[in-house]
């Protein structure tokens, strides 16, 4: 069973969505603020330099308090045993999602389905590899309503853009329905963050957003104040792409 959220972590979760409108229909979100390190700031950058609204959700998420909400869906996950289990529907969940919803809708200045909403997420994945872990340092998109045409196009405009990086800031680009293996370091690795369940159940669905760009930054891309800027023009441009 669930323990009853704390008062403190119900304000938390009232005082900690913001939003601020911009073009109609599109919108830049950061789910996930403090615990994906930097999305936060990332999001709203971002939106800033489209001219998109923007949404950030900060705090949801506490390892040393024990509680987690997924936000762009209506579940959290429940600790028992020293561990965070599997995410589960709950009515605290479902009102910290509407809450979202109804400020990513607030932001696109519209209620109904956006034309374009981008999520910015951050993961440190490691895979094992040759006996011992490796950093994943790739982004990994999840999207809605593209055709393989348009994300192969997308995905070649991402390696054109990356040209005028220096090569210690390049960090390669998988997409979901174009790469669900990719080669990194000489190891083939599954793609993995689908955003399943928010295409099924939350803000990815089509009936929220017909298109969507889920993006999940590594920390190569979001420790570094000085690569935190160069990646948020660069996907600033990509998105601007992607939104046509």
């Amino acid at each position: 069973m669930l323990a009853a959220p704390t008062l403190a972590t119900a304000l938390l979760s009232v005082l900690q969505m913001a939003s601020g409108s911009g073009a109609p229909g599109r919108v830049v979100a950061a789910p996930h603020g403090g615990y994906d390190q930097n999305t936060e700031y990332m999001a709203r950058n971002i939106a800033g330099r489209l001219g998109y609204g923007w949404v950030r959700a900060l705090a949801y998420r506490s390892v040393p308090l024990r509680y987690w909400y997924d936000v762009n869906r209506p579940t959290e996950r429940p600790y028992r045993r020293g561990r965070f289990g599997d995410p589960v529907w709950t009515a605290e969940a479902q009102r910290v999602y509407d809450e979202y919803q109804q400020r990513l809708e607030g932001a696109a200045r519209r209620s109904g389905p956006l034309d374009l909403l981008v999520e910015i997420h951050g993961h440190s994945r490691t895979v094992p590899a040759g006996g011992r872990s490796l950093r994943v340092q790739v982004i990994e998109l999840a999207t809605t309503g593209f055709t393989r045409t348009e994300l192969r196009a997308l995905k070649r405009h991402y390696e054109e853009l990356q040209r005028s990086l220096p090569a210690s800031q390049r960090v390669p680009l998988a997409i979901d329905r174009l790469d669900p293996h990719f080669e990194y370091r000489g190891w083939w690795i599954p793609f993995h963050f689908r955003a399943s369940e928010a295409k099924r159940k939350g803000s990815l669905r089509p009936t929220k957003a017909r298109r969507a760009l889920h993006f999940e930054l590594p920390p190569r891309v979001r420790d570094s104040a000085a690569v935190r800027s160069a990646y948020e023009r660069l996907l600033a441009r990509l998105i601007r792409r992607a939104a046509g």
